[in-house]
């Protein structure tokens, strides 16, 4: 393949992202003068770090060709849950460690009833989503969990230097993501599963031990981002990760993940986020109602999955 196939291949979809950002932030610039204050860019960036957190998780199980639809409510669930431990006089660290903990039993769950009988993750997941947000409205009485501890707060709310702490969390989870994904036995599985579970297990691959890691490791990942979600806001709310997974897919999607699974792209699931969050921020600051920003996440959706379509079809076809 000549360069510049190689390079009309690589914009059309490794860059796609960065180009629409980059495009995004050039006219949000002129719009306002507020947005390209550092203020709210840090505002913007502590907003995408959460939901960057579990898209790090969330690509693995949709490279599986699976789908984890209790994101938002993991992440609310855990928060209470942290909350009243810490509430309880618990240690910091040990509420940390039983938050995540908790999230990834509440990843387990979808595992447990996705593998063992069999059944479609979309509806397992839908299923414990209204269970696990049940839960929330029944351990708080529909009223937030307030009075935190003011040392478990920088978690969410601390800098080292000029950089937010969740900044950092994010880019390790990340990273540790992209090395299970890339570089061990786990994410070769994964993908060999999202790309044809038949001819997987048939190669030998143990189906079931690895989806539920998938699922798992997903929960695990919601536990570590309601802990910063929960500082950030210094309270539980009944109302955390409420439509978050719809966020994450987006972003998920747009970064080059499809749906259809046997491709996992980590780090474009981060700039996917970044996107959304940034989407979301350009309305709010330009004064749009909020509603249309549910219309524009769909968009965005459509477009990124028309862009992977077209431009994989040119792929082919160059080929041929």
């Amino acid at each position: 393949m000549s360069y510049t196939k190689k390079a009309s291949k690589a914009i059309m979809t490794d860059y796609k992202v960065v180009i629409i950002i980059l495009v995004l932030g050039v006219f949000l610039t002129f719009s306002s003068d507020v947005f390209l204050t550092s203020r709210n860019l840090m505002n913007v960036l502590r907003q995408v770090c959460v939901n960057a957190m579990v898209a790090s998780a969330f690509v693995i199980v949709i490279s599986t060709a699976g789908i984890d639809l209790s994101v938002g409510s993991i992440v609310g669930l855990v928060g209470v849950i942290v909350a009243v431990c810490l509430k309880a006089n618990v240690p910091i660290v040990l509420s940390c460690l039983i938050g995540i903990v908790a999230g990834a039993g509440l990843g387990a769950i979808n595992a447990f009833f996705i593998t063992k009988f069999d059944l479609l993750p979309f509806v397992v997941t839908l299923s414990t989503q209204m269970i696990f947000r049940g839960a929330i409205y029944l351990i708080t009485n529909m009223s937030p969990i307030t009075g935190l501890p003011d040392e478990f707060l920088p978690l969410g709310q601390g800098y080292v230097g000029p950089v937010p702490v969740p900044v950092f969390f994010m880019i390790i989870i990340a990273v540790v993501a992209w090395f299970l994904v890339n570089r061990t036995k786990f994410g070769r599985y994964a993908l060999a599963i999202g790309g044809n579970a038949t001819a997987a297990r048939v190669s030998g691959v143990d189906v079931k031990k690895y989806l539920s890691g998938c699922y798992i490791l997903c929960g695990a990942f919601c536990g570590i981002a309601a802990l910063v979600l929960t500082a950030r806001t210094a309270s539980a709310q009944t109302t955390a990760g409420v439509n978050m997974e719809m966020d994450i897919i987006a972003g998920c999607v747009i970064g080059g993940t499809p749906m259809t699974g046997g491709i996992c792209n980590v780090y474009g699931s981060l700039l996917g986020c970044l996107l959304v969050g940034l989407v979301g921020n350009g309305m709010n600051i330009l004064g749009v109602n909020a509603n249309w920003q549910t219309v524009m996440k769909g968009l965005l959706i459509l477009i990124a999955v028309l862009i992977d379509k077209v431009s994989a079809t040119i792929y082919e076809a160059k080929k041929a």
